[in-house]
């Protein structure tokens, strides 16, 4: 039996949206209703945003945009899994919360049910966040917004949608993935949310946010994730590389949104606040060309003596050095498969733009970045 002894105040708590996620939040809302309010420290009841206290919402456009202001302006607390909501609005819905006194959550808003903001904002508050890492779905229409906000959070710096760098995945061939195998890789639909230190630059830092198809070593945590599940990495100075994974499911993501409810509820009762994030670093975002990284590469080339050493001129023409090369014939034709160290962006789309005009190379035919290997920059 769940004790019915809570504090005088009752809690209004609204639900938007129609779709089914606000269905499941409102079923679990009814059917555990009374075990919530004893979490919650005070009676919570569904009704209508004009009389709630608290507001879900459980869309995930932009369409919330004014309600959501409206109450937050009001002073109600808004729970919300709108990833786009957030990544074009959070800082100036955040200011609206700051002056009013009430919490802005969203949990939810961020891999669904994987639970990555609260320790991006809490427990790892006293903690240097070097480097994001997140597999999601394979063709997420949110993806940039997830990166945006994950970019925001770990290195308190406003990232926008529009600062992500996003390539599609596309269909890899069988090929590729055997040979990405053999050098021990796994390719994955990547985040990349990463903060660069240019120690001969003064120590100067930038920000790099992309998402695009990159191979990860096999004993890489993320290297094992397969959809349905989604999951996210964070390196830290301190705490070192923390994982943090959850299914991509309708429940899932509704129980982020009433454990924001919950912690909503409580700030209510006991006159307490939610974390908020900080974005005095300000630090500017990379140009890809400036951003470091290694390639993996299938060239198809001449099958006769010198091709190899042509190629390896190539790159060290253009201060690109190769950690790994495989000989292979596949269809009848010959393959050189390259795995470099890591350098410049730039210094690599030059390398692959020489070698696609080489005598020796007929088809620069893949193209993948790598990440996740521990390795000092070349350059």
């Amino acid at each position: 039996m769940v004790s019915q002894h809570f504090r005088a105040r009752s809690l209004c708590v609204a639900v938007l949206g129609a779709g089914p996620l606000a269905a499941e939040v409102v079923r679990v809302v009814r059917e555990s209703g009374p075990e919530l309010s004893a979490r919650a420290g005070a009676r919570l009841s569904l009704g209508a945003p004009a009389d709630a206290d608290l507001v879900i919402d459980a869309g995930d456009t932009v369409d919330a945009l004014d309600t959501v202001r409206d109450a937050l302006r009001d002073g109600r607390s808004v729970i919300t899994a709108g990833t786009a909501l957030i990544a074009r609005h959070g800082p100036e819905l955040a200011a609206v919360a700051e002056e009013s006194g009430a919490d802005l959550c969203f949990e939810a808003a961020v891999a669904g049910g994987v639970p990555v903001v609260r320790p991006l904002t809490q427990s790892l508050a006293g903690d240097a966040v070097r480097q994001v890492l997140g597999v999601f779905a394979t063709h997420s229409p949110h993806a940039a917004a997830q990166a945006a906000i994950l970019a925001t959070l770990a290195f308190h710096t406003r990232v926008a949608v529009t600062d992500v760098h996003v390539e599609e995945f596309g269909t890899p061939s069988a090929h590729d993935l055997a040979a990405a195998a053999a050098l021990s890789l796994r390719l994955r639909p990547l985040t990349v949310c990463t903060r660069i230190c240019e120690p001969e630059d003064g120590g100067k830092e930038w920000v790099s946010v992309r998402v695009h198809p990159a191979l990860l070593p096999a004993t890489h945590p993320l290297a094992r994730v397969q959809a349905p599940m989604r999951a996210v990495t964070v390196q830290a100075e301190g705490a070192g590389r923390l994982m943090f994974s959850g299914h991509d499911a309708t429940a899932a993501t509704a129980s982020a949104l009433l454990g924001d409810l919950i912690m909503a509820a409580r700030n209510r009762v006991h006159n307490g606040r939610a974390p908020r994030a900080s974005y005095y670093a300000e630090l500017p975002v990379a140009p890809l060309g400036d951003t470091p990284t290694r390639y993996y590469l299938n060239l198809r080339v001449t099958d006769h003596a010198g091709a190899l050493a042509q190629v390896a001129a190539t790159f060290a023409e253009h201060g690109v050095s190769i950690a790994r090369v495989r000989q292979e014939h596949h269809d009848n034709a010959a393959h050189l498969i390259v795995l470099t160290h890591r350098a410049r962006e730039s210094a690599l789309a030059d390398t692959v733009d020489a070698l696609a005009d080489a005598s020796c190379v007929r088809a620069v035919l893949t193209r993948w970045r790598v990440e996740g290997v521990e390795e000092p920059p070349t350059s």
